[in-house]
């Protein structure tokens, strides 16, 4: 065996275990993950549920933090009466897409644990998030059809009110409060904080409230600081450029003068008409020419 298939060998061995630590950490971090793994707990907690009714669900201590609720109702009953939880109030006339006959409706409040599972660039979470999603509640359906976030959509003309806690911007917190919600499908949508921190939202997901954060005292200093730096540095150069620039000109200019002056002082020549035109010409010789002996042949 070739050295690089060795080293390619050994190469692999010790990327593979990195590699499945990365893909295991990323599921375990992935919302939808945690929406399945809720509704299957739930569902092994509570194996005959009493429709109408709502179950706290115990979870792990890997979990802590996290505060689940189960509830089982027909479509009929979500129509004509809504449901109201402890943080989530869904209206009457809400539909189910597709249609079936009970629905299962996991919600679920993440505490501490909201910003492992959901972040935004330059916000942050002044709310823990609060999710909610429906389910087929057949327990004869397939485990697939059960356990998917897309299976099931609420639909209505009338807003899914979200409350949560009062909470109030601190120091270090930039703008106004948003309610930023989650799709299923990953999208990101941000709409107005109503009065009491109530969020209005179309359809399940998760949903909180989130303000800008704004920069470190030191961040906002060395911006600027770095900015006025550029600023110097490019007048800096354009000056070192317009000085080379005279500085050219009044060498040139001085080399013009001196050949000048130095014409000015040698001998003037004669000059001498050859055809039409005016040439110069040396007036006497110089050197007398002499031979170097007087031997003629």
């Amino acid at each position: 065996m070739g050295s690089k298939n060795i080293i390619w060998m050994m190469f692999y061995a010790y990327l593979t275990p990195l590699l499945m630590i990365r893909g295991t950490l990323a599921k375990e971090s992935d919302p939808r993950s945690l929406d399945e793994f809720l509704h299957v707990h739930a569902q092994k907690i509570v194996k005959w549920p009493r429709l109408g009714a709502f179950y706290n669900i115990p979870l792990h201590s890997n979990y802590s933090g996290i505060e689940i609720s189960y509830i089982q109702i027909n479509t009929s009953s979500l129509w004509t009466s809504g449901i109201n939880s402890s943080f989530i109030h869904i209206p009457p006339k809400t539909r189910i897409r597709p249609s079936v006959e009970r629905l299962d409706i996991v919600f679920h409040h993440l505490g501490n644990l909201s910003s492992y599972y959901f972040s935004l660039p330059h916000h942050k979470f002044i709310t823990p998030v609060i999710g909610f999603t429906a389910y087929n509640g057949d327990r004869n359906a397939s485990a697939a059809n059960r356990s998917s976030v897309h299976k099931l959509k609420l639909e209505g003309n009338n807003t899914i009110l979200v409350q949560f806690e009062d909470r109030s911007i601190k120091k270090g917190e930039n703008g106004s409060k948003k309610c930023v919600r989650f799709h299923p499908n990953g999208k990101i949508e941000y709409s107005h904080v109503v009065s009491s921190n109530v969020c209005h939202v179309r359809g399940q997901g998760h949903v909180g409230i989130v303000v800008r954060r704004a920069k470190p005292f030191w961040k906002r200093r060395a911006t600027k600081c770095w900015a006025i730096g550029l600023g110097v540095g490019i007048g800096v150069l354009f000056f070192a450029i317009l000085a080379g620039i005279l500085l050219c000109n009044f060498a040139r200019r001085k080399e013009v003068k001196s050949m000048q002056r130095q014409s000015e002082q040698s001998e003037a020549l004669e000059t001498v008409w050859v055809g039409g035109t005016k040439m110069p010409a040396a007036g006497r010789m110089r050197t007398q020419p002499v031979l170097e002996n007087d031997f003629l042949p």
